[in-house]
């Protein structure tokens, strides 16, 4: 009877392994709502973005719509990623791509963690690589050249000028085919083992000056008798008086009005970024 529960376990995990994908597979990650891609391009273009979301920790969804419901692309494409709830394992972290042919406008939405990914840059140049499938109303192929212009995007990393101040080159190009420049964190290394040493030098000077403070700390021996001669001060009189106080008390009015205004920062808060361009 062991050994049989003990063959069956394997099984278990595997059929639960098996729902496990199944279900992964089966999440929508193409919304196409103004039908502009074929079937075939929709499993295409699902089955990428299912490789790079695990891939690189993040969702990734494609959007089409007729209708923004009277708003801009960029508040539409905010929007729709906030009410579905969308982000990888408890973040919001994630991308969309949007294809608004109500405003006839693309729309690259970063989220969180994601933002440092794409500045306006690389986004400006990703929409210079869409924008002539677009034009061509070659929408799926539009997509498909998203998903690659974010896979080397991702692969590069967080872009040099996110840290340095913008970069003329912007890392890459798209003018005959892409080449993505990773960036080098050596200097940042030696940054942080620098600064680690000198940590650890002020650390120890303070423990060696503080020890030092304690055992050369001496006891003071003045006291107000060392000013002042023996029995040559006495008290002759002693005397009490007691004043009259008068406490007084004002009611201070307080406003009860409060005024103010504030910022627009998307529907679900946190960092969120991109751009669009009409077509």
């Amino acid at each position: 009877m062991v050994k049989k529960k003990v063959l069956l376990l394997p099984l278990f995990f595997l059929i639960l392994l098996s729902f496990a994908t199944l279900a992964f597979a089966n999440t929508e990650l193409v919304f196409d709502e103004a039908s502009l891609f074929s079937e075939t391009e929709k499993v295409e273009l699902q089955e990428h973005a299912s490789r790079l979301i695990e891939q690189y920790q993040m969702d990734i969804r494609i959007v089409t719509t007729n209708d923004s419901e009277g708003k801009s692309a960029g508040q539409y494409a905010s929007d729709f990623y906030d009410q579905h709830g969308f982000g990888y394992e408890g973040t919001a972290d994630g991308i969309l791509y949007l294809i608004d042919m109500d405003n006839r406008e693309v729309y690259i939405f970063t989220r969180d963690r994601i933002v440092d990914y794409f500045p306006d840059s690389t986004v400006e140049q990703i929409l210079d690589h869409v924008y002539p499938y677009l034009t061509d109303e070659a929408f799926g192929e539009s997509a498909k050249a998203f998903l690659v212009d974010l896979e080397r995007t991702m692969e590069a990393g967080i872009p040099e000028s996110e840290f340095e101040g913008s970069s003329p080159s912007g890392g890459y190009s798209h003018s005959d085919g892409y080449t993505s420049t990773a960036t080098s964190s050596s200097d940042g290394e030696l940054l942080k083992e620098l600064l680690l040493y000198l940590a650890i030098a002020i650390a120890i000077g303070v423990i060696s000056v503080g020890v030092m403070a304690m055992y050369n700390r001496g006891r003071s021996t003045t006291t107000a008798n060392t000013y002042l001669q023996s029995n040559t001060f006495a008290v002759t009189n002693k005397m009490d008086r007691h004043y009259n106080t008068r406490v007084t008390q004002q009611k201070i009015q307080r406003n009860t009005n409060s005024g103010g205004g504030g910022s627009f920062s998307g529907g679900g808060g946190g960092r969120s970024g991109g751009g669009g361009r009409g077509f």
